[in-house]
C-alpha cells in the first residue's frame, strides 16, 4: 500500500482458514482457531486505502478482473467460496488422510465435515 504498487490480489473467502481446518480434521480428528466470523478482508483493503472489488456471481469474473487489472494501484479482489466437498476429494487424493484419519463412519467430526 504504501509504495502504491499496482497490483492484484484475489481472495477467496469463507470465513474461516478452512484449507487449514480440513488439514488439522485430517491429521487430528478437531479444527482449531480457524474460524474468522464476519470479516470482510475488502473493506479491511478499503480501509487501508487499496480498492476492494467482489465477484458475486460468474458473470461477474471477467469484467471486475479486467476493472481490477485496469485500476492503478493495490487491488484486493473478494469472492466467495464454498469447500464444501474437499474432505471428500482429499480422502483419494492424499493417501495418508486415510491412515491418520481412519474411515469416515471412525471419525464424526470429520464425517460432519464431509456432510
Amino acid at each position: 500500500m504504501r509504495i502504491k504498487a499496482h497490483i492484484v490480489h484475489m481472495i477467496w473467502i469463507d470465513g474461516t482458514y478452512d484449507m487449514v481446518a480440513e488439514q488439522e480434521v485430517m491429521k487430528y480428528g478437531r479444527p482449531s482457531g480457524c474460524d474468522f466470523g464476519p470479516v470482510v478482508p475488502v473493506k479491511y483493503a478499503e480501509a487501508f486505502g487499496a480498492t476492494g472489488l467482489m465477484i458475486r456471481t460468474a458473470d461477474e469474473i471477467a469484467p471486475v478482473l479486467q476493472k481490477a487489472f485496469d485500476t492503478p494501484g493495490p487491488v484486493i479482489v473478494g469472492v466467495h467460496v464454498d469447500y464444501g466437498d474437499n474432505l471428500s476429494f482429499s480422502r483419494w487424493s492424499i493417501p495418508t488422510a486415510s491412515i491418520s484419519i481412519g474411515s469416515l463412519e471412525e471419525n464424526p467430526v470429520l464425517l460432519q465435515r464431509v456432510k
